[in-house]
């Protein structure tokens, strides 16, 4: 905060150093290195000279309208195509930014003995979870934290869907219950042997109960013990959901799991893509609003409205552009920013 006050830093350099001390992976690492080293105040510094540019051409015709030249719009609407393109890439990467920095919530469902925990052991290449051939051994949730192509994910290992009378187990139902509605992703086991059963079925129609448009990849376990796993019935609704076959016992298809995840993310090409930043949720709100000021006046010029109305939506999105790198900030937007590294005693 001082080194910000004193003009030592900016505001994005400042909210790097908390992204740096929280990064959980390598990839959120980097992000924040690259955030301390001005890859994001650069282009915003960019972004508000030229409106403050294009502001002061407009204002100087209201008040020297008889000594200057007319505005060349051409020039206009090309500074402002350019500044738009520029906010719409960088708001591109709130989503994966968030996803970096927050990590994705996983939750393993399914019925008892599907292979749940056998699945967390392999993928987390650990002996975290019990497991046995009794149904049910699952009592409460076991999570594993993992790095899924520069993804951080909380993986949750949850009991058995079934009904019972041993009142723990119960207790763990309502768990996997609890789990399974603020997961950000569902991975739905069955076993390839039974098939899609009428407990499979139930389960799934518990989960999307309340939330029809969640994020599902199927997972078909124990391909092992069968010979034509991707011929097993599937109802309708799981036709087009993402299907990974695996063999949890022997290791077998925890790539291909991993693979489907970052597709059913929109990440696939996460590492490959390089990104030189990623905005947080902060930045992402203020730098939307400074777009929504933009778009505002190309439809202004477009409707030929006076250029005394060009300046507010200008103004509105300089001042945006300066909330980012906090050349225009409010105390109690520092104090939320700030709060934030507090780590008590």
């Amino acid at each position: 905060l001082r080194a910000f006050l004193h003009g030592r830093s900016d505001l994005t350099q400042a909210e790097s150093v908390y992204d740096l001390v929280a990064a959980r992976s390598t990839r959120a690492a980097q992000l924040a290195m690259a955030g301390l080293k001005g890859k994001l105040a650069d282009p915003i510094r960019q972004l508000r000279m030229d409106c403050l540019h294009i502001l002061a051409e407009v204002e100087a015709r209201i008040d020297f309208e008889d000594d200057l030249p007319p505005l060349n719009l051409w020039e206009i609407h090309t500074s402002l195509a350019k500044a738009l393109s520029t906010v719409t890439t960088i708001l591109a990467t709130a989503h994966q930014g968030q996803l970096i920095r927050a990590g994705l919530k996983v939750a393993i469902i399914g019925r008892p003995n599907v292979g749940k925990s056998s699945l967390l052991n392999a993928w987390s290449q650990t002996d975290r979870a019990i497991v046995t051939d009794l149904p049910g051994t699952t009592r409460d949730v076991v999570e594993s934290q993992l790095v899924v192509g520069g993804i951080p994910v909380q993986v949750l290992d949850t009991a058995g869907i079934r009904e019972t009378e041993d009142p723990i187990e119960k207790i763990g139902v309502m768990r996997t219950q609890a789990v399974a509605q603020s997961a950000d992703l569902i991975l739905l086991i069955i076993d390839a042997q039974s098939g899609w059963t009428a407990a499979d079925e139930s389960i799934f129609e518990h989960i999307t109960k309340e939330q029809v448009h969640r994020s599902f990849i199927l997972i078909i376990n124990k391909i092992d013990l069968v010979s034509e796993p991707s011929s097993i019935w599937l109802p309708e609704a799981l036709k087009t959901t993402p299907q990974v076959l695996t063999a949890a016992a022997q290791n077998r298809g925890i790539h291909q799991l991993e693979e489907a995840i970052l597709a059913t993310v929109h990440t696939g090409t996460i590492q490959a893509a390089n990104w030189e930043l990623a905005i947080n949720q902060r930045q992402a709100a203020v730098l939307q609003r400074a777009k929504m000021a933009l778009e505002q006046v190309q439809e202004t010029i477009l409707q030929q409205l006076p250029v005394d109305f060009w300046t507010i939506d200008l103004r509105t999105a300089i001042q945006a552009f300066g909330e980012i790198t906090g050349e225009e900030i409010t105390e109690s937007v520092l104090e939320h920013i700030f709060n934030r590294f507090c780590i008590g005693k």
